[in-house]
């Protein structure tokens, strides 16, 4: 179990199809390809988020203030990963098999799952904001092709045809910056005229 690197979000831009061309020549210019994928190929990743049959984690976060985003993320090669995000740290730890992860995506989380993947603080908070007795389920899958570009510092990803198992799409792709440290130099692509947008994939992808 290991907290991950805090990156904090310094913006998030909407990408229409005809800029892409040109952001990928502005992303591999200004970074180096992420080393899980050198070529810059792009990834399909795909993430599940759970919440209790009364939707109470999607309910906190949509209120913003204490929250908890649980998920299990697939990655390519059948590597699985469990992740948790509140207001202020993120969480994530590798799942022991892709066996294991089905079941998990199939069945959901019991409380006896929960206190074997989470550290005290976050299944203290999971156990605040949800029935201590309940499973958590599933409850939408995203998927999208992820291409990304990264050093110590900065990173940017470029998450191209994102859609849900409950039949939603986003009409454009979403580009990301994150970084360790504030620094004046990171890079951002206002010249390429995109869009500023403020989007939480979970709440987007539970939105009727």
């Amino acid at each position: 179990m290991t907290p991950m690197p805090q990156r904090t979000n310094t913006g998030t831009w909407l990408v229409p199809d005809h800029a892409l061309p040109s952001l990928s020549r502005y992303m591999t210019t200004s970074l180096p390809p992420e080393p899980f994928d050198q070529d810059f190929h792009g990834q399909w990743l795909r993430t599940t988020y759970f919440d209790d049959a009364g939707f109470r984690l999607l309910k906190a976060r949509k209120e913003g203030d204490q929250y908890l985003t649980l998920r299990i993320r697939e990655y390519p090669a059948n590597v699985f990963y469990l992740s948790a995000k509140t207001e202020s740290q993120k969480f994530r730890t590798e799942i022991s098999s892709a066996e294991v992860a089905q079941h998990y995506l199939r069945e959901g989380l019991a409380q006896s799952d929960l206190e074997m993947l989470l550290p005290p603080d976050l299944l203290a908070r999971a156990y605040g904001l949800t029935n201590t007795a309940a499973r958590l389920v599933p409850v939408v899958s995203v998927g999208c092709r992820r291409y990304a570009v990264e050093n110590d510092n900065d990173r940017l990803t470029l998450d191209v045809y994102v859609v849900t198992d409950r039949g939603k799409a986003l009409a454009q792709s979403v580009l990301e910056h994150k970084q360790t440290e504030e620094t004046t130099s990171s890079p951002h692509p206002e010249e390429l005229g995109l869009r500023p947008v403020k989007l939480s994939k979970f709440l987007w992808s539970l939105k009727l």
